[in-house]
């Protein structure tokens, strides 16, 4: 008895001391955050593209939570988004910075996540040939082999852009293959095409068949392809890590937003792009790419009209086209609240551009 009331003093003034808040917030902190990404370009190297490559390559989140003693772990999928399912689903993260197809597939499939914000919004398609293929539109890839990372944000949109020319992947001999695989098949003239980056072109060993960006126009300019069919992706939650730490989600979605309005900032343009270049994509090609783009437009975080009407839409495509069996509502999905806290506290509620639905 005299040892409980001795307890109960301590904690008594502890609490006189710190407040009740301090000493529960105290043990509220995990050990560690685990963060992945689907963004490193597909070439296995351990950086990101996105408002999150930059809070990563800068040590952002590291900084913040330094006091706390709290680490900071990063995962680099070679996967892309289809192994930052899994890793979800393994409970090994506890966010997860991933595109529009793989985020669907994954909740559809049971995956409890919360989308936070956005993250590389409106990305590009390039649909890739050798450089001597006599090919010239999307129409002649009927009975030729095709590689297509399946299940990734471009899946999505490589889908839509054939079923415009009256094609789907049955009328293909589609490979599943990586970004980096998908370039090696088109070297050695293993495949007619694929999806992927720009690294070969300026090899001289493909050339564009297609592309979603006007700045940059493919062998194929007949198909003029809707802004909605280009990929998006955001930053998620773990709905378990989420219940637990909430202070902590509100800590990162703050880093992540301070980041965001940094990587907004044009006299940062070619920092930003060299960050970006670490996944392996040449710092030339994505100053190239993304001629014509503000960086506001390239980093926004804000889930606006557009990019709710982007998932909407994906997401009843997906059921459609059978990437997924169960369908759900993203308006609950979506936790807006961490990010507007963000940015009502760093005072940039009015520093982005939203987007209405049209």
């Amino acid at each position: 008895m005299k040892k409980l009331l001795n307890s109960l003093l301590i904690a008594g003034l502890l609490i006189g001391v710190t407040g009740v808040n301090s000493i529960f917030a105290e043990g509220k902190k995990p050990k560690v955050i685990r963060l992945g990404s689907a963004y490193g370009g597909g070439y296995g190297k351990p950086f990101s593209s996105g408002t999150i490559g930059i809070v990563h390559a800068k040590g952002l989140l590291e900084e913040e939570f330094k006091k706390d003693g709290v680490k900071i772990d990063w995962y680099f999928f070679k996967g892309a988004g289809p192994a930052t399912n899994e890793a979800i689903a393994n409970n090994t993260l506890d966010f997860g910075y991933i595109g529009d197809l793989p985020s669907i597939v994954g909740r559809a499939g049971g995956l409890k996540t919360k989308l936070l914000a956005a993250g590389s919004v409106r990305a590009e398609i390039y649909i890739l040939i050798p450089a001597d293929s006599p090919v010239t539109s999307i129409k002649e890839l009927k009975g030729k082999k095709v590689g297509i990372f399946k299940g990734i944000n471009s899946h999505l949109g490589i889908t839509r852009i054939l079923e415009a020319n009256g094609l789907t992947e049955k009328d293909l001999k589609v490979y599943n293959l990586g970004t980096a695989d998908i370039e090696a098949a088109l070297a050695s003239k293993d495949i007619d095409a694929g999806g992927g980056g720009l690294r070969l072109r300026d090899l001289g060993l493909v050339k564009v068949l297609l592309s979603t960006n006007p700045v940059l126009p493919g062998i194929d300019a007949s198909l003029k392809v809707p802004i909605q069919w280009k990929p998006t992706g955001g930053l998620f939650v773990t709905e378990k890590f989420a219940n637990e730490y909430p202070d902590i989600v509100k800590r990162v979605v703050r880093v992540y937003v301070e980041a965001a309005k940094w990587g907004s900032e044009e006299k940062n343009r070619e920092e930003v792009f060299q960050l970006w270049s670490k996944v392996g994509t040449p710092l030339s090609q994505i100053k190239e790419t993304n001629a014509g783009k503000t960086l506001k437009q390239l980093n926004t975080p804000l889930i606006d009209g557009f990019y709710v009407t982007h998932y909407k839409d994906a997401l009843l495509y997906s059921k459609e086209h059978k990437f997924i069996r169960n369908t759900f509502d993203v308006d609950s999905w979506i936790d807006r609240s961490y990010l507007n806290a963000a940015l009502k506290e760093l005072g940039l509620e009015n520093f982005w551009q939203p987007y209405e639905a049209e």
